[in-house]
Order: C-alpha cells, then structure tokens, then sequence
C-alpha cells in the first residue's frame, strides 16, 4: 500500500463514521452514572460554648471596647504605683529643676558654618 491508498481509506472511514445506538449511549450512561460517588452527608459541628474571655468581652460591650479599659487599667495602676517623686525617672529630669537649664538645641549654628 501506499501512502496515497492510506489517506484515501482514512479520508473513507471519516466520512461514513458509525454512530452507537441509542439503547448502547444509555447502558453507557446507566454504568457511568452508578459508578459515581454518593456524597457524604455533611453535618454541622455543634456551636463552640463561648469562653471566659469571650463573656468578659460581652459583657462590657465588645472586644475594642474591653481594650480600652484595660488598658486604662494598666494606666491606672502604673500611675498609682509611682509616686509623684519618682516621676522624675520617666521623664529624664524635665520636670523640677532640671526644666530651667535643659538646651533643647545646644549647637544649631553649625548650619550656618561653611566647609
């Protein structure tokens, strides 16, 4: 045979294609279709019970608004913990005597020097 022969019989056997009978595409389907997976019936987890923090925060209105007051809270005990006198650690000296000589900018004049 020769090329030309096989492209002939192949141009022959795309035209007269042969179609399935309908019973045969339904057997085909009816066994596709009982293969197929069953889904599995999901059910939905039980509610988590809300915890400590979680009544806490609703009873005060919320999360943000439980931040804010704790957070006022350690402000609260941080400022009663330290006493006015010891004060003067946080501030590094700005406040009583120390105010009167501090030099915010000891040297700006180096700005207007040349070279």
């Amino acid at each position: 045979m020769q090329d030309k022969d096989l492209d002939g019989l192949f141009a022959l056997a795309a035209r007269d294609r042969p179609t399935p009978s309908p019973a045969l595409m339904d057997r085909v389907l009816a066994d596709a279709m009982a293969l197929q997976p069953q889904p599995v019936a999901v059910r939905a987890a039980p509610a988590p019970a809300p915890g400590l923090m979680t009544r806490l925060a609703a009873l005060f209105g919320g999360g943000p608004v439980l931040a804010g007051v704790c957070s006022a809270m350690v402000a609260g005990v941080a400022l009663g913990y330290l006493q006015p006198a010891s004060l003067d650690l946080l501030t590094g000296g700005l406040a009583g005597t120390g105010a009167e000589t501090l030099d915010l900018f000891p040297s700006a004049d180096f700005l207007t020097n040349e070279g």
